[in-house]
């Protein structure tokens, strides 16, 4: 199952490999894309397209067990983040796999937004983070987490977190980035690959978790 399939990307993948794919999205435009997508790849018959609000899965969706629950960047931007997680639990089981990316709290990305945009107004992080979090302005509602949160939040609805890290600073300046020109900011240019690397793994924009029903 992937929470939040957006246009199809990782759904695509998932059936390539052969597995079978209960697909869900909030966005009617974006599950229109992903369902021809599937079409013109031949994969229409290894996927099952659901439209609706991840906060309410049990009402739309079959309930079943599921290899794998999977929702990569999605969580954060719904109103109430621990509701999904709660409708995540009736579809997994015991040896049922959880995969799940939200943002993280101590990111080099939140720290270039709270100095650039809020003035290092703390205070403001919230709303901050939710206006320019990504790159296209206007977006409602992006929340971060730090490990802490996310530990807490999935062990109150009987999971178990078998694995957890931080990845991913985005290198590019955002006005050539959305007019498709990849140019690194100038001090991602002159920073040793090997810094970089290691500042990724510990204020990376991407907290990972994976985990399993206790």
């Amino acid at each position: 199952m992937e929470i939040g399939c957006g246009i199809g990307t990782d759904t695509i993948n998932f059936a390539r490999h052969g597995a079978y794919v209960t697909a869900i999205e909030l966005s009617a435009k974006s599950l229109e894309i992903a369902r021809k997508r599937a079409e013109v790849y031949g994969l229409q018959d290894h996927i099952q397209f659901y439209l609706g609000d991840a906060e309410k899965l049990a009402e739309f969706v079959p309930i079943q067990p599921y290899d794998l629950v999977y929702s990569f960047g999605v969580i954060h931007h719904t109103p109430h983040p621990e509701q999904v997680i709660e409708q995540m639990r009736h579809y997994s089981q015991s040896g049922s796999t959880v995969k799940i990316m939200v943002y993280h709290r101590y990111a080099w990305k939140v720290f270039c937004i709270l100095l650039t945009y809020g003035k290092g107004q703390f205070w403001r992080l919230a709303e901050l983070v939710a206006r320019h979090s990504e790159a296209e302005t206007g977006c409602p509602i992006t929340y971060t987490f730090t490990p802490r949160e996310m530990y807490n939040l999935l062990e109150q609805y009987g999971f178990r977190i078998t694995e957890m890290h931080v990845d991913h600073i985005f290198p590019y300046r955002i006005p050539d980035y959305v007019k498709y020109r990849y140019v690194r900011a100038w001090y991602f240019r002159w920073m040793p690959q090997s810094f970089f690397h290691w500042l990724e793994k510990r204020m990376g924009w991407h907290l990972c978790v994976t985990a399993q029903v206790h």
